[in-house]
């Protein structure tokens, strides 16, 4: 299967609920899988993106929650 890249709709919705939850940017098994359905992408790409948006704020010294510990 082709790769499809994220559109800016999908993202809309996950930078969405990004800033709403930036205390805690980490959503439950539950909200991924709602967030996939909305955005037509898979519960991987969903993850991934999270885990990316996460690197980037870090980087950009926006962290404002603790870590998981892992």
């Amino acid at each position: 299967a082709r790769r499809k890249n994220a559109t800016r709709e999908s993202t809309t919705t996950l930078k969405a609920w990004l800033n709403e939850h930036i205390k805690n940017p980490y959503p439950t098994k539950g909200e991924k899988i709602m967030l996939a359905i909305i955005t037509k992408m898979t519960l991987t790409q969903v993850s991934t993106w999270f885990a990316n948006a996460r690197r980037r704020l870090k980087k950009e010294n926006r962290m404002t929650w603790s870590p998981r510990n892992r």
